[in-house]
């Protein structure tokens, strides 16, 4: 009985950022993130594979490279973020 409560107590946690709440999967990858960290995600490999085409188009890829920037320092800012708060 008690095995049975302590894997209800247990909070699951963000494989990013930490936080804890409803957590997603996705494909291909074992651990589980909330919404914001699953959606950056899905969004750097999208945008990946869109500047992967491009380039291989000979498109520009600017605009890609920009939003995959801006993607990515939000998903690091949000770790940096989580491991301040495991210091505290």
């Amino acid at each position: 009985m008690n095995d049975m409560y302590i894997k209800r107590a247990v909070a699951k946690r963000c494989g990013l950022c930490g936080c804890v709440g409803d957590l997603f999967e996705l494909p291909g990858v074992p651990e589980k993130f909330c919404s914001e960290c699953s959606a950056d995600l899905a969004m750097v490999a999208q945008l990946s594979t869109e500047i992967g085409a491009a380039t291989k188009a000979g498109r520009s890829t600017d605009a890609l490279a920009s939003e995959l920037s801006q993607t990515s320092r939000r998903i690091l800012e949000r770790t940096q973020s989580a491991g301040l708060r495991d210091r505290d």
